[in-house]
């Protein structure tokens, strides 16, 4: 059986493992991306530094990535990656370098259109022809699916909901969970990168109302851009993924109500919660996903 290379390529971490054809997962580790401070070509020297690692032991076939940014899923290229997020990335030839430093056949897709792949390949029943996928985590991703094929847009920049409007700035920079623990780190004076999901959620449950306060914003604030969301695509379904969202118990309940606030009954009543199965494994496996179907 055929065993690839997977990577996840995020603005903190980049996450990899070595997949066999039919998606399981054999290993699989991850390590700090250190994206703000070695940028995207540091990216690309620990994913070659990766395979080759892997490469002998297990007869790889090719290197899957799913990767943050507007990608060019065609030529294996970054078109835009925000700065402040993964410096130097944008214009990065991932798949002709990974191909040159490794001799493997690569492909590369958006990581939030990889984790829908990943979704409906192991399962994700949907009884509606129109699915989004949001991630949330660094930055805001959507991925947008009819009939279970991607819409990818006329440059391949479609779901780029991030990038979009709602009060007070770009959706991601208010709405994500980066942006939420963010801020939290400039109220209570602590340095950049001390605080994570997890810290905040064990203060949550500490009943610490700061924390609390900070996530209740950061609800609302995901309510308003899913809601603009649901407004132009008219999803039957929309999944939920990203590290903070496996906290499906604390969110589903909170952010169905928050949407009720902003979207008619007529669409709230017709658009359906869900909340990612393959957790942190989606973009690994979605990257599979997209080699396969080129391959």
């Amino acid at each position: 059986m055929k065993k690839y290379m997977c990577f996840d390529i995020g603005g903190t971490n980049i996450k990899f493992g070595v997949l066999d054809e039919n998606g399981n997962i054999i290993i699989k580790d991850s390590v700090d991306s250190e994206a703000r401070i070695k940028g995207g070509p540091g990216i690309i020297d620990k994913i070659v530094d990766i395979t080759k690692k892997y490469m002998d032991k297990y007869n790889l076939s090719g290197v899957a990535i799913s990767c943050a940014g507007m990608i060019d899923s065609i030529n294996g290229s970054v078109m835009f990656a925000d700065e402040h997020l993964i410096p130097n990335f944008t214009g990065i030839k991932i798949k002709e370098i990974i191909k040159k430093q490794t001799g493997l056949l690569c492909e590369i897709e958006n990581d939030v259109n990889a984790a829908g792949l990943g979704e409906l390949w192991f399962g994700m029943d949907s009884n509606s022809s129109l699915v989004a996928m949001l991630t949330i985590g660094t930055g805001i991703g959507a991925c947008l699916i009819k009939d279970n094929r991607l819409i990818t847009g006329n440059t391949m920049c479609a779901g780029e909901i991030g990038k979009t409007l709602i009060p007070g700035g770009r959706f991601e920079d208010i709405a994500s969970s980066f942006a939420m623990t963010s801020k939290l780190e400039k109220k209570l004076g602590l340095k950049d990168g001390e605080l994570n999901g997890k810290i905040v959620f064990e203060e949550i449950e500490k009943g610490n109302k700061i924390y609390i306060d900070a996530v209740d914003e950061m609800i609302n604030n995901l309510a308003i851009g899913i809601s603009n969301l649901c407004f132009i695509f008219n999803p039957g379904i929309i999944i939920l993924g990203g590290g903070i969202m496996a906290r499906e118990n604390y969110f589903k309940p909170r952010l169905e109500d928050a949407i009720k606030k902003y979207l008619p009954k007529v669409i709230s009543d017709g658009t359906e919660l869900r909340f990612a199965k393959l957790k942190n494994d989606a973009g690994m496996i979605g990257a599979l996903k997209n080699f396969l179907n080129k391959h």
